[in-house]
């Protein structure tokens, strides 16, 4: 199987495009070959790739390349998710953007029939003095279109403004599983105050940018936060970080 996704913070892409088809071209297993979303690896099985039931999730809601481009990290997301889902507590998203990692977690685990809510926060716009960068489709046309397309997921609270005080429009008591993705440190950082003390034994959190290089103050302002509440973080080959709240 050979995955050929966009890669991110390339200066000479014509070079990086030779050199990786040359790096194909030496492996001993070219046809197990996978470059997407800044990780290139090769004799790997990548299950998720011929898991058809995910695959035909995200081939439903994905509206644009780069959300397929990311797809090893929904699948994870899609995995502890599952996990959770046994779990007392809700989900939350903080920085839900166009709702489509959401939007796959919610049909890939049935949420309709779990008794969950699933909050979802998000700007949805961007300021010029705002310390993220903007995305693409960010915009005041976006918060209306989220709420659209949850519009048959009764229990998808859509939630406008800036985290943390946008908390207080609806915030879970027991969350069982958290997904972090806000593109900066002060805000993650003031989320998270509210976050993990509400977390479930078990309970499961995603940090996106946890393992790149370009966001490291957010590890550098989230590792000794957590490790304030008596958490560590597991950096995946993703770039996302894993903290799963122990039992005792």
């Amino acid at each position: 199987m050979i995955v050929n996704g966009d890669n991110f913070n390339i200066t000479n892409l014509p070079l990086f495009k030779h050199s990786l088809e040359g790096l194909r071209q030496s492996v001993a297993t070219p046809d197990s070959f996978y470059s997407s979303d800044n990780v290139i690896c090769w004799n790997r099985n990548f299950s998720f790739m011929t898991d058809e039931g995910f695959m035909e999730i995200m081939r439903r809601n994905a509206t644009s390349n780069i959300e397929m481009t990311i797809i090893w990290r929904t699948y994870i997301l899609c995995h502890f998710a599952t996990l959770a889902r046994s779990l007392p507590g809700d989900f939350v998203e903080v920085g839900a953007y166009k709702g489509n990692t959401a939007n796959v977690i919610a049909d890939r685990i049935d949420m309709a029939t779990s008794g969950k809510q699933y909050y979802l926060y998000d700007a949805f716009e961007h300021q010029e003095d705002d310390p993220h960068h903007a995305m693409p489709e960010h915009g005041p046309q976006l918060f209306n279109q989220v709420k659209e397309r949850f519009a048959n997921y009764p229990f998808v609270n859509v939630i406008q403004g800036y985290v943390p005080d946008s908390f207080a429009q609806g915030f879970p008591e027991k969350i069982a599983f958290a997904h972090v993705d806000l593109n900066q440190a002060p805000a993650e950082v003031e989320a998270l105050k509210r976050i993990v003390p509400n977390m479930v034994p078990g309970g499961v959190l995603v940090l996106d940018d946890y393992g790149w290089w370009s966001y490291g103050s957010q590890k550098a302002a989230e590792d000794p936060l957590l490790a304030s509440f008596g958490l560590s973080v597991l950096e995946l080959p993703t770039g996302q970080g894993l903290v799963i709240k122990p039992y005792a």
